[in-house]
């Protein structure tokens, strides 16, 4: 197993710094964000996101780290727009990134009750249920790796509270009709403690050759003010348990990437980040095993 984070999760004056912080953490590899959809905004062109991709390609080359996977910012609702479809691709090989990180549609209203919805995702608003838009995912995606088969792309859909997969079964009732080659799963614990947790080891299982890298982070729920709200906390600390996930990720030979999101703004880098290397790569090198209780 690979460890890493996101690249916007670490602060300096210049990339090299932050590569070399990255370094310093133990990081083996970044997520790269590079907001493709701006092209339908006009706020940025092609060449100009082309060039950026390059420039983060040797970068990364220089400072002998891998790139872990591309967030263009598309959903699936984007096929609606081959052209950006097409701009991923090319994007995504300017990188030289295969994995595509992406999210099924929403079961909310995006943004929350109260939100303002953009035509860009108008659609959301709330009114539909989850099996319309799962039949509706299914269908995009069949038209998503109809317009990147160009591309050797594989598209990586996140385990999150509020859309319309949370859990490892729900997302392979989506998926289970492609190839893993193509399309993969972003296991991520913190967001499933709130929604989708079928057991860690049951959900690693059920993913299988599916899964394609972990966002580690945790979570709990605290009582406040008669009221049960949500809280990010420590790996260590949280409800779920990353103990049972590494030995159960062991047992299925995953040797892909460990990425640290460590969403507790008020700590430092080295608390949220190298800290959370440090206990994940403990829990890999250690011989015991946690099983389910």
């Amino acid at each position: 197993m690979k460890l890493g984070t996101q690249l916007g999760a670490i602060k300096a004056e210049t990339r090299s710094d932050v590569l070399e912080k990255a370094k310093k953490f133990g990081c083996q590899g970044l997520e790269v964000s590079l907001g493709v959809t701006a092209l339908q905004t006009g706020k940025a062109s092609l060449d100009s996101l082309l060039q950026e991709a390059e420039e983060l390609r040797r970068d990364f080359q220089k400072s002998n780290l891998e790139i872990i996977s591309l967030t263009p910012g598309i959903i699936l609702k984007h096929v609606e727009y081959p052209s950006l479809i097409e701009a991923v691709g090319q994007v995504a090989e300017k990188l030289g990134v295969r994995l595509i990180r992406m999210f099924f549609s929403p079961h909310v209203r995006l943004g929350g009750p109260d939100s303002e919805l953009s035509d860009w995702v108008a659609e959301f608003d709330g009114t539909k249920d989850t099996g319309y838009w799962m039949k509706k995912d299914r269908q995009s995606l069949k038209e998503l790796l109809n317009l990147s088969a160009g591309y050797r792309l594989r598209y990586v859909f996140e385990l999150h509270h509020g859309y319309t997969v949370t859990s490892a079964s729900a997302a392979m009732r989506i998926l289970e009709d492609f190839s893993p080659r193509q399309v993969g799963i972003l296991m991520d614990p913190g967001n499933m403690v709130f929604e989708g947790n079928e057991g860690w080891r049951n959900s690693i299982q059920i993913m299988g050759e599916y899964l394609a890298y972990l966002h580690c982070k945790n979570s709990q729920y605290a009582r406040k003010e008669g009221r049960w709200v949500k809280e990010w906390t420590s790996l260590a600390e949280g409800i779920a348990d990353y103990g049972e996930i590494i030995t159960a990720l062991k047992d299925i030979n995953f040797t892909g990437y460990l990425s640290v999101e460590d969403l507790r703004g008020h700590l430092s880098e080295e608390e949220r980040i190298g800290q959370g290397i440090a206990y994940l790569k403990g829990l890999i090198e250690s011989d015991r095993r946690v099983m389910p209780v």
